[in-house]
């Protein structure tokens, strides 16, 4: 079973989230897609901090985002810093930080990748910048990244997802009070 059939269902369920299928129906606020953008930073800054700490991304030139975020971030709110880090982002970060060697790549898996397929969508729903969801070279990175990989990642790729679905659930009540 490849990774991608191991992870199917958290994937489709953090799909399923409010927050997602506002994405997909155009209806979320771009003040949450600002303050989502600013936490993402965080999760990928420590992912690609552990991720180049354990040789991963000698050979994914062009794969790190958190430095996008940041502009994407920047251009999006004029300069004007004004979110805070979300609890399970805040969470999330430690996790992943203290994460065993090796680990780390199935959290790179489910974000990365993420941004390499479905992130391209999201370009065309969300009216904002989006150089993190720009790659130069999408297919190596992809062979590459897949060349890293096995089904031995599948629980903790799960885990990055339920991360995920923890971060996007934080945004619920938010987006009671913004419809």
């Amino acid at each position: 079973m490849s990774l991608k059939e191991l992870t199917a269902e958290k994937h489709k369920l953090a799909e399923e989230t409010a927050f997602m299928k506002a994405v997909f129906n155009k209806s979320l606020p771009l003040s949450l897609w600002h303050d989502f953008t600013y936490n993402k930073m965080l999760i990928y800054n420590a992912i690609e901090t552990k991720a180049r700490a354990e040789g991963y991304l000698d050979d994914l030139f062009g794969l790190e985002r958190s430095y996008k975020l940041y502009q994407d971030y920047y251009e999006m709110t004029q300069g004007r810093i004004h979110y805070k880090w979300r609890q399970p982002c805040i969470e999330y970060h430690r996790y992943i930080l203290d994460l065993p060697p090796g680990l780390v790549l199935a959290h790179l898996y489910t974000w990365h990748m993420g941004d390499l397929y479905g992130g391209q969508m999201i370009k065309k729903l969300i009216k904002a910048p989006h150089r993190s969801l720009d790659f130069n070279n999408e297919e190596q990175l992809k062979t590459i990244i897949r060349s890293k990989l096995d089904d031995s990642l599948g629980d903790e790729a799960n885990r990055a997802f339920d991360w995920a679905i923890k971060l996007m659930e934080s945004y619920e009540q938010d987006m009671g009070q913004n419809s």
